[in-house]
């Protein structure tokens, strides 16, 4: 499939600077400024008085409830599919591609559904193809699955992805579900590269459409990014699903996410966006509203009958949620639960514990939000000449140095927004 390069305006943007955004193109069909950078160092600080309130936190409590990964499955309503969604469950595990019988006739337009389905139920399935090959006898149907690796390179591969996704698993902070979702956003987008090379190609070359691709090879095209968002979702107990449609003409691939008990849009790939001075989080956690502005939805299996299906060049979707939502959309969140307001620097410990926060977590960017009923200009002065080598140094403190903040760093004005970001720099 053609990959194609486009520049997007930012749709929710935070940090309000003139930037670029690339979208991805990738086949789901397997076969087939306003801101200047001031440099800081170590100063005496003065006394300007100014207050610093801290927002309150999330009243989602911070507790892991089993997600729900057979959505794909519960919305299957020919009892057919059913069964053969779960022969492929039972035969699935076999180092070489399997070959068995489905009760039935089955037509293609069946088949799809239960093999789409059960991938999209199951991202850590990143051996099984979307292609098989079937014939029709009198009262079953015998379908030969297709893998992208088998033998001794499976199970290999296997070993080299579950421990990928375990390390990874085990690195993403406890906090609230947008927490761990941030986490995990950011992850893939500093980890993986959106593999140019493939996304021009028809054919799939290796892994570039599965979650193998995207955590273990660090390159991908988007329903690898969308199936390895959906994957570590699931392991920090977040429901997740992967959505399909067309972007800039061509197919594409992101996810739905359940966070706070509300469903969201998010399409990581094009979140992943090369020389953006923030992680960019301009296609986190959207209303369906948002999202379409620039995405087109695919119909869902259940909407279509078997001619139209074969008339389509792209996938159907299975569950699609509604999402309405505004809470925890990136701008909300980052105001109302992420980042500290600075209104009274006097009283401003909370902004080094939250810096030691930001520091265990790997970020590269801090940002203060300065309390609009103050003077932006004299607040950024004040951090400028001292506060902000305070606030490090506490932060150093309350993380024993592990790890460690250099304790001068580039600060970004903002007075548009209200922001001070500082470029978070590491010892190593």
């Amino acid at each position: 499939d053609d990959s194609l390069k486009i520049y997007k305006t930012a749709l929710v943007c935070l940090m309000t600077c003139a930037v670029a955004f690339f979208g991805c193109s990738c086949s789901l069909l397997e076969d087939d400024s306003n801101e200047s950078s001031v440099p800081v160092t170590t100063s005496e600080k003065s006394s300007t008085s100014v207050k610093t309130t801290s927002k309150p936190k999330p009243t989602e409590p911070c507790v892991y409830n089993e997600p729900k990964t057979d959505y794909a499955y519960s919305t299957l309503t020919d009892d057919y599919v059913k069964k053969l969604y779960n022969q492929i469950s039972d035969n699935i595990d076999s180092e070489y591609e399997p070959s068995f019988y489905a009760e039935g006739n089955l037509s293609e337009y069946q088949m799809t559904q239960a093999v789409e389905a059960y991938k999209n139920d199951h991202p850590e399935v990143f051996w099984l193809k979307s292609y098989y090959e079937y014939e029709n006898f009198d009262y079953e149907t015998g379908i030969w699955l297709t893998y992208t690796m088998s033998g001794d390179k499976l199970v290999t591969a296997k070993k080299e992805f579950n421990t990928a996704v375990d390390t990874i698993s085990q690195s993403v902070p406890y906090g609230t579900e947008c927490e761990r979702e941030e986490y995990i956003h950011n992850y893939i987008i500093n980890n993986c590269d959106y593999d140019e090379e493939a996304a021009e190609n028809d054919d799939v070359q290796d892994n570039e459409n599965d979650a193998y691709g995207a955590l273990v090879d660090g390159k991908a095209v988007c329903e690898g990014y969308a199936r390895a968002f959906q994957l570590l979702c699931n392991k920090a107990n977040i429901d997740s699903v992967l959505l399909s449609g067309i972007a800039d003409s061509d197919n594409h691939a992101w996810n739905g996410v359940k966070i706070g008990g509300d469903w969201y849009q998010i399409d990581v790939t094009w979140d992943d966006v090369d020389d953006f001075i923030y992680d960019s989080h301009e296609y986190f956690n959207l209303t369906d509203s948002l999202m379409y502005e620039e995405h087109t939805l695919s119909p869902k299996y259940s909407e279509i009958d078997a001619e139209s299906f074969l008339n389509l060049e792209s996938w159907c979707n299975f569950y699609v949620p509604k999402c309405t939502a505004e809470k925890y959309n990136y701008h909300n969140y980052c105001y109302n639960y992420k980042y500290p307001t600075v209104s009274n620097l006097d009283d401003s410990d909370n902004v080094s514990t939250a810096i030691a926060k930001a520091a265990k977590n790997g970020e590269e960017h801090f940002v203060v939000i300065v309390d609009e009923n103050v003077n932006y200009d004299d607040v950024y002065d004040e951090v400028r000449n001292g506060y902000m080598y305070d606030w490090l140094t506490k932060a150093n403190q309350i993380n024993s140095d592990s790890p460690k903040l250099n304790d001068t760093c580039n600060m970004l004005y903002d007075e548009k927004s209200n922001l001070i970001t500082f470029q978070l720099e590491y010892i190593n």
